[in-house]
């Protein structure tokens, strides 16, 4: 038992405890008089009123600091985006910062390579030609801009696909280029405009030849100037195949097409190495021809090109060699360029702005997008690039699908086929001539064909039925024949490998490439070739009015240089103009006169140059004089100044021809919205500006065609007085890049549209029908019927690209699985196209191993490859459209 608690002793009686303070926290009767003042302020209730409605308040301060921080984003941009007043720009150039066509899936690489918008340091944005060729119209009528710097050096560059551009898209530029230089200089003068182009060293003739449009070169002391001229260099692999144990079959039509030479001979015939020849010398003419008339034009047309062509058998030069022979400025650094442009104590000029080429195009484009949207023409683009039956974003179901997608959008009017192809597979080639039919019979669309670096063979069997056919003076285009080749792997060839086959067949076994043909298999096989060259050759008189009698002349598998198509039915007097050797009328009259008049008609005709020179001026301001002692060749040569330097010829480039006028309506067109340029700075200038255009307007001919196809009797079609005869057309109807192809497409779609529309009305006005088919388009209708209009003309580009967000939102709507939808998305192959490439591959070995041809001249298979197992002939039987078998590397 527990012992019991003692008992407590009683409590005491504890104080109370003091009375709280007034106020918590706060004693002594000051500080709590203080308190109770504070209790009572107003702002003690403002603030007690704030905490309990603290949440409304916070929402106000949040939605004051973001209004606050987009004014203050959009104060920035108005800044970052204003274009001063002697602005000039800063063009980064590299391998891969123009492309003829972004590929999906490549906005990440341009994303990750950016930084700041706008300032000269930035890394170069990939822009696409018809881009790069649109901000040089914008700059065109941009008088804030003086001036262009390009730097060709390899710094900075970011991490994007090399993509080198050819030789058919580099005179698109320069033909931009050198317009521009002439209306600047219209404008402000010789010393109101400068252009500099600088390098550390140029690695490509391509490069050179780009730098050589503007008014200054220049590269670093250790650098080099490659200009070697074009050369080709072929591989036989006939003797290897006999070794191994190959026997090779091959059909070609006709003498000319040379593809397959080179898997069954050790050398070229004597019509193809003619053919081949005729190519790389009409193909260096076109480049010496543009890097002379920049360089040596004082010495005239014929005089620049000789110098060019003399230079290319002693080159490559060092920077003081390429100095000395005028083909550089100067030696210097890239810090040296800009001093002299905005520093004053180095003849520069303080007040100049640098801006970014990249950023400047953008910030134009969006201002015409704003104040020119009613004025906007659409013209869709589709572009089909490499070899024809590949698989990819230029392959043949794209290109299909992209056909189809521009006839079904009723925004679209004209589309361009934009090509850079060197053929591949007949029926590939006949599946994509077949949308280009729907195209323009089904869904009524005017259809022009762009050649690009190359579109021969396959790709110009897709546009034989086009309303009309540009090529650039260098484009490699031609090749109408077939070629077809049919290994067989002989006893002799598994010998080798220690390989024994048995095989067993219940039919033929012509697919067999391990059974050699029998005499009437092979005559069914070039039985089967004939049709399809006979096919070729139909199409090709059918869609370009060429009698069948004389289209032997120009097929058989010759290739040849656009200018050279060109050629077959364009005047001769237009011929010399695009060359720059048309006659002037002091060598007319210097002609007509007796020998002693010889000496000056000589003088006249040796400077014959395709830009004049000013009266006080005797040399060119580009070219550097010949230097007597090399010791006065200085490692680094002094940048003049700008007050100096500025000078400049007043060039002409290759002119294209325009379409005569007609008794009838005629459309002009303006093509380009270039005067919104000063719309990031003064709205109301630049509406008053976008009001009027100061582009001149180009002439078409408003006829519509009759019936389809229409192309052999369509003189829309033709950019010059189209004469009727054996030859119809010729295989192109002018010279022009895309951009001049979407303005012709326009154009015809304007001027077929009025004609069509007053065929079906004929009590309608040519203001009617303009009204019905532009409901928003300013035009003007002179006494003579000319229609006047003021457009901007942009290319939509189809098949649409949809990002990963729509593509995965059109699954949904089909009902297709999420899974599914990644895996197209991602584009991974099964097993079994694995197996298949493999197999496939095997067989072709031999056929891929052969050098692209001429790859350094117009890059992107211009040669085009047999094409994977023809329609016509089973799994391994291999029928192409191929341009040659030739290979070339531009050193």
């Amino acid at each position: 038992m527990a012992d019991p608690k003692p008992p407590q002793p009683p409590p005491s009686a504890a104080p109370p405890p003091p009375p709280p303070p007034p106020t918590p926290g706060v004693t002594g009767p000051r500080n709590s008089a203080l308190a109770t003042r504070i209790g009572q302020s107003n702002g003690y209730r403002y603030a007690q009123n704030a905490w309990r409605y603290r949440n409304w308040v916070l929402g106000a301060v949040a939605v004051t600091y973001a209004v606050g921080s987009w004014n203050a984003e959009k104060a920035r941009a108005r800044k970052r985006d204003a274009v001063p007043e002697k602005t000039v720009l800063y063009w980064k150039l590299y391998d891969g910062g123009i492309v003829e066509a972004k590929s999906a899936g490549s906005s990440l690489n341009y994303l990750l390579s950016s930084r700041g918008a706008g300032a000269p340091e930035e890394p170069p944005r990939v822009m696409e030609l018809f881009d790069v060729i649109r901000t040089i119209k914008f700059i065109e009528q941009d008088d804030r801009v003086r001036g262009i710097v390009a730097d060709f050096s390899h710094t900075s560059i970011p991490s994007v696909p090399s993509y080198t551009l050819g030789l058919a898209q580099i005179e698109e530029i320069q033909d931009a280029l050198l317009e521009l230089r002439r209306v600047k200089h219209e404008k402000f003068g010789q010393q109101g405009w400068r252009t500099v182009a600088w390098t550390d060293t140029f690695t490509s003739q391509g490069q050179y030849l780009l730098a050589s449009a503007f008014d200054e070169v220049y590269c670093q002391p250790t650098g080099e100037v490659p200009l070697v001229g074009l050369g080709s260099t072929t591989p036989f692999f006939g003797r290897l195949a006999k070794w191994l144990g190959i026997e090779v079959h091959a059909e070609a039509r006709n003498e000319y097409k040379s593809f397959v030479q080179p898997y069954i001979d050790e050398k070229l015939t004597e019509p193809q190495r003619e053919n081949h020849e005729q190519l790389i010398n009409d193909l260096n003419d076109n480049l010496l021809r543009y890097i002379g008339r920049n360089r040596f034009w004082s010495q005239g047309s014929e005089g620049s090109l000789a110098r060019a062509r003399a230079l290319t058998r002693v080159g490559p030069f060092t920077a003081r060699e390429a100095t000395k022979e005028g083909l550089l400025n100067g030696t210097c650094y890239r810090q040296d360029v800009l001093d002299s442009i905005l520093d004053p104590e180095l003849g520069g000029d303080k007040e100049r702005k640098m801006m970014g080429f990249y950023h400047y195009g953008k910030v134009l484009e969006k201002a015409v997008e704003k104040y020119m949207n009613k004025e906007t023409i659409e013209v869709g683009v589709v572009y089909l690039q490499g070899t024809i039956g590949e698989v990819g974003d230029f392959g043949t179901a794209s290109v299909v699908r992209g056909l189809k997608e521009a006839g079904e959008d009723d925004t679209i009017g004209a589309v361009v086929l934009r090509i850079d192809s060197g053929g591949g597979a007949v029926v590939d080639s006949d599946t994509i001539w077949g949308a280009v039919r729907d195209l323009r019979e089904k869904y009524g669309k005017t259809v022009v064909a762009s050649f690009g670096n190359a579109s021969a063979s396959g790709g110009y069997w897709v546009s034989t039925h086009t309303d009309a056919i540009f090529a650039s003076p260098s484009t490699i285009t031609g090749s109408i024949g077939v070629a077809s080749l049919r290994p067989t792997f002989l006893q002799s060839f598994f010998d080798r490998l220690c390989i024994t086959l048995e095989s067993y067949y219940t039919g033929s076994r012509t697919n067999d490439p391990t059974h050699s043909l029998t005499t009437a298999e092979l005559e069914r096989h070039a039985k089967s070739v004939d049709e399809m060259y006979d096919d070729f050759k139909r199409r090709v008189c059918e869609g370009r009015g060429i009698e069948m009698g004389v289209v032997e002349q120009i097929a058989g598998g010759r290739v040849m240089s656009g200018l050279r198509a060109f050629e077959i039915v364009a005047p001769p007097e237009l011929i010399k103009q695009v060359k720059g050797i048309e006659e002037t009328p002091e060598e007319a009259g210097g002609k007509s006169d007796g020998d002693g008049n010889a000496a000056e008609a000589k003088s006249a005709e040796l400077n014959a140059a395709v830009a004049t020179l000013p009266d006080e001026q005797e040399t060119s301001p580009f070219a550097v004089p010949a230097v007597q002692d090399e010791s006065a060749v200085k490692a680094t040569t002094s940048l003049p100044s700008a007050e100096h330097d500025a000078a400049s010829s007043t060039s002409t480039p290759p002119v294209e021809s325009l379409p005569s006028p007609t008794p009838e309506t005629t459309a002009l067109v303006a093509s380009d919205a270039s005067s919104a340029a000063a719309a990031v700075t003064n709205d109301d200038v630049a509406k008053a500006a976008v009001a009027t255009s100061s582009e001149p307007a180009i002439e078409t001919k408003p006829e519509r065609p009759k019936s389809l196809p229409p192309a052999a009797q369509n003189g829309a079609a033709g950019l010059y007085d189209y004469v009727p005869g054996p030859f119809g057309r010729g295989l192109v109807d002018g010279l022009g890049g895309l951009r001049d192809s979407a303005i012709y497409a326009c154009q015809l779609f304007i001027a077929n549209g009025i004609a069509g529309y007053k065929e079906e009305h004929p009590e309608a006005s040519d203001e009617d029908a303009v009204k019905t088919l532009l409901p928003d388009a300013k035009f003007a209708i002179s006494e003579t019927g000319e229609v006047a209009m003021q457009i901007d003309v942009t290319l939509k580009r189809f098949p649409v690209q949809k990002s990963l967000w729509q593509q995965l939102v059109d699954a949904s709507r089909r009902g297709d699985s999420l899974g599914d939808t990644v895996s197209s998305t991602l584009v991974l192959p099964s097993l079994h196209a694995m197996q298949s490439v493999l197999a496939r591959w095997f067989v072709a070995s031999v056929a891929d191993s052969v050098v692209e041809e001429l790859n350094g001249v117009a890059t992107n298979d211009v040669r085009g490859k047999l094409g994977r197992a023809s329609g016509k002939r089973a799994e391994y039987w291999s029928a192409g459209l191929g341009t040659g078998a030739s290979s070339s590397k531009w050193v």
